[in-house]
């Protein structure tokens, strides 16, 4: 028991010294693990764990290592590894409730043959993550464990608190109180990884695509979406629905964003029925960009009809630039 003792605390140890980026981040926990709930639960079994999890994807893959002192059974202690998948719902404040499933082994120190031995196991269950301060968040969860291939037990309930402590510490130049300047795309340097013209060392939004217009840190704020719809009509046609698609998946990854959808037509057709029409069409890709999981409270829109054009409406090219969905992104939270 010192030794996983050791073991933990040496860990702990380290993620203190690497406390870093948002892209990844350790969790320390602490909580209590019910063995028996065939009638009753009894949260009386002391619980440890630790948890790397990698944000850099929708569904983000977390490793988690648990040890459980028992008490009141026919067994030692259980020193359980497991490798989960975890959705963040999408949320405008500085709670963010999750869900989690995964799969793992468990094995048991002072093992009962035929009672208390050591199985492969699935678990489910959810929480939550509060943002406290610089990416550090205190997280809630609970789980429920079921043994796979085991005779006499049935499953788990695990509750547990802990911190999670971002990972890859980046340096970044600390903001003045200053207007927000527009840059266009600019000449990539060495060191600009996603070519959006700001250079890595500064870039507070490494994953950037490479159209889009950024601020000073590259971070995304405007972009002209490539979305065709059918002819006075807000159906989007089919072969624009995969550049929706992408934009869905580029929100979900970045974390406590918003964007207004702006709609605009050309001079065809009178002002109030293009006002009405690039309204709708807005509607439309902020409806797609529901169903494909973006908070709908993390979405804006609105209809500017013809009333800015881009390009001259007297050629069948120029109008066609002037029938266009923009999107204008801000950071509320953390940004400032």
């Amino acid at each position: 028991m010192m030794k996983k003792q050791g073991i933990l605390y040496s860990l702990l140890t380290l993620t203190l010294l690497n406390a870093g980026s948002v892209k990844s981040g350790i969790g320390i926990n602490i909580g209590m693990t019910s063995t028996k709930n065939e009638t009753k639960s009894k949260f009386e079994n002391p619980t440890i764990g630790i948890t790397y999890q990698d944000n850099s994807y929708v569904v983000m893959p977390r490793v988690d290592v648990e040890y459980v002192k028992l008490k009141n059974e026919q067994a030692d202690s259980l020193l359980k590894g497991s490798f989960n998948g975890i959705y963040e719902f999408e949320n405008r404040t500085n709670t963010t409730p999750y869900a989690i499933a995964g799969i793992g082994y468990e094995s048991v120190s002072g093992a009962t043959k035929d009672v208390f031995e050591s199985h492969p196991f699935v678990h489910g269950g959810a929480g939550i993550n509060i943002d406290i301060q610089q990416d550090y968040k205190i997280k809630l969860e609970g789980k429920y464990l079921q043994i796979m291939g085991g005779d006499n037990e049935e499953n788990e309930l695990i509750l547990t608190a802990g911190i999670v402590i971002p990972l890859g510490v980046k340096k970044v130049v600390k903001r003045a109180i200053e207007p927000r300047i527009l840059l266009p795309i600019l000449i990539p340097g060495p060191s600009d990884m996603d070519k959006d013209g700001v250079e890595d060392n500064i870039d507070q939004c490494p994953s950037t695509p490479s159209s889009f217009i950024v601020d000073k840190y590259g971070c995304s704020i405007k972009a002209t979406l490539q979305i065709h719809f059918e002819t006075n009509s807000a159906k989007i046609r089919n072969y624009s629905l995969p550049r929706v698609d992408k934009f869905a998946q580029f929100l979900l990854k970045s974390k406590g964003s918003t964007v207004k959808i702006i709609g605009h037509t050309d001079n065809k057709g009178t002002n109030s029925t293009n006002f009405s029409l690039s309204k709708r069409r807005a509607d439309s890709v902020a409806k797609v960009l529901v169903m494909r999981g973006v908070s709908s409270f993390r979405i804006d829109t609105m209809g500017k009809g013809e009333t800015l054009p881009v390009a001259s409406n007297n050629t069948i090219e120029g109008r066609a630039e002037n029938r266009r969905i923009e999107v204008e992104l801000s950071y509320p939270r953390g940004r400032e």
